[in-house]
This record gives C-alpha cells, sequence and structure tokens, in this order.
C-alpha cells in the first residue's frame, strides 16, 4: 500500500509538474512540498493542522481527493496530541488524590481592550468628579 507522500509525488509526476511549480501555484513551500512527497511531516515545522492543510490544497492541487489525503494524514501523521488527555492532572484526580487548581483567566486581545477602555472611563469619571 502506498503511503500518502508517495500518492502525491506519483500524482505530480504523473501531471509532469515540477516541484517549484507546484510551489507557485499553491503557495508551499517547496521545502514543505519535498518533505510531504517523503512522507517526512515531522520535518515540517508547523502545527498539524497547518500540515494538513497544506495536504488538502496539494492533494486538490494534483487533481486527487483532498478530503481522503487529509483522513490519510490525520491517520498515520498526526501527533500524538489527540491521543493525550487533555488534562495532564486528571489521572490524579481520578486517582482521589486531592488537586488544587487555580481557574485561569482567559485573557485575549478583546478582552484586554476593553479593560483598558474601562480603566479609562473610570479615571476619566473620577477625574472629572474631584477636579
Amino acid at each position: 500500500m502506498q503511503t500518502l507522500g508517495e500518492r502525491l509525488q506519483e500524482a505530480r509526476q504523473r501531471l509532469g509538474v515540477t516541484i517549484r511549480e507546484a510551489a507557485e501555484f499553491t503557495k508551499i513551500r517547496t521545502d514543505y512540498l519535498q518533505a510531504m512527497e517523503a512522507n517526512q511531516f515531522e520535518s515540517i515545522p508547523l502545527a498539524d493542522v497547518y500540515k494538513r492543510g497544506f495536504v488538502k490544497v496539494y492533494a486538490k492541487y494534483l487533481r486527487l481527493d483532498d478530503e481522503k489525503a487529509a483522513a490519510d494524514f490525520n491517520s498515520h501523521h498526526s501527533l500524538r496530541a489527540a491521543r493525550r488527555p487533555l488534562d495532564g492532572g486528571a489521572e490524579e484526580a481520578a486517582e482521589g488524590q486531592a488537586e488544587e487548581t487555580a481557574s485561569p483567566v482567559a485573557l485575549n486581545r478583546d478582552t484586554l481592550i476593553y479593560g483598558v477602555l474601562g480603566l479609562g472611563i473610570v479615571v476619566l469619571l473620577i477625574w472629572a468628579v474631584f477636579r
């Protein structure tokens, strides 16, 4: 059975396209395309979500089933993150050990902007009252 990389390379060669031409059309770096064709997805220094997207774009360009290619990537090349528990302390909690956890505050860009604006309004109100 062929690997995903072998299928990608075979499809590219069947179409008579060079790696450089494929890179120019798909806007995927040539070294990433070479790594995908060599089935060395771990050498691409990106998160799996980007690699999966690249596989889909490249497969579609090569006139292959992009969903099947993405599924093959998921089953054979995805990092072990999907198999790890999300909470590293879940095993300890399951064993009945007391675990202290602090509730993390989700601080994203919007929250920060609204917080700074709110603080500015409060400062302006205090200034207006006591001037």
